[in-house]
């Protein structure tokens, strides 16, 4: 069997179903670093600074910063903020 090797891809924040949509807190995105290096990616939201791994609301954890979007996880479910 052939190894898989792109991920999974993930929605986008408006593909998610309505209900969930709306049990989400506000996200505002209003500005971002990219870098290679991990550790030097940072990403406004909502006013506030976040890097990789931080949580933003209770249940809502910012795991991956991209260049032109970030991947978030809601209680077990991931999506893509864009900006």
């Amino acid at each position: 069997m052939p190894a898989v090797s792109a991920e999974a891809p993930v929605p986008a924040l408006r593909e998610l179903p309505e209900a969930l949509r709306h049990e989400l807190p506000p996200l505002s995105a209003s500005g971002a670093m990219y870098s290679d290096t991990a550790a030097n990616r940072l990403l406004i939201i909502n006013g506030q600074l976040y890097h990789e791994g931080d949580p933003v609301a209770p249940g809502l954890v910012l795991e991956q910063i991209k260049l032109r979007s970030a991947v978030l996880s809601w209680r077990g479910q991931r999506f893509r903020l864009d900006y």
